[in-house]
């Protein structure tokens, strides 16, 4: 029997260490095995565990209010289908643009934005989206408030469940990886 199907993939101790780097992303091994309860060289090879067979990246985020890019945008694209490759390519390069997904549904492009004013939008949207070849149509939908901003995302109770041939979140990788346990809800 594959035990890893019936085994979660992340444990209460896994999550307490994931809450405490939520809190200080810098955070010392030693204050997370104090605050967790065990010792700081199982905080070590839990965090190089959960780094290399978990998915779980530390990585600077800075707030976009604090900089000046207050208006978050989500922008849908509707693309001709043999320039969806070209118009990704383009928008992914544009420095606004923090994330962008191919999507199914009214639009084939689904863009979130951060941009600093009303000319700032107006240049994103008339200039840089607006004049891509293969673009048909637009649809720009202006945050108003953020309830929730993607690094506080708590993680599904899941059961490991056999990777796929192609990442997701990184679609880069278009051959198999070594066997990195991927996730199915449990």
């Amino acid at each position: 029997m594959d035990r890893s199907r019936s085994q979660p993939l992340f444990d209460d101790t896994d999550r307490a260490i994931i809450d405490c780097l939520r809190e200080d992303g810098r955070m010392p091994s030693s204050t997370i095995a104090q605050r967790v309860g065990v010792s700081e060289k199982t905080v070590r090879r839990r965090l190089q565990q959960l780094t290399e067979e978990r998915g779980l990246k530390l990585a600077p985020v800075i707030d976009p209010d604090l900089i000046g890019l207050s208006t978050c945008l989500y922008v849908g694209l509707t693309v001709e289908s043999s320039r969806m490759e070209e118009v990704a390519a383009r928008v992914r390069t544009m420095p606004e643009v923090r994330y962008l997904a191919f999507t199914t549904g009214p639009w084939d492009l689904l863009a979130e934005a951060f941009v600093g004013s009303r000319e700032h939008m107006a240049d994103f949207l008339i200039k840089n989206i607006g004049q891509l070849p293969g673009v048909t149509k637009t649809e720009t939908f202006n945050v108003i408030q953020i309830a929730k901003f993607g690094y506080e995302w708590e993680i599904p109770h899941v059961t490991a469940a056999p990777p796929p041939a192609v990442s997701i979140a990184h679609p880069q990788y278009q051959t198999p990886r070594p066997a990195t346990p991927r996730y199915r809800a449990g």
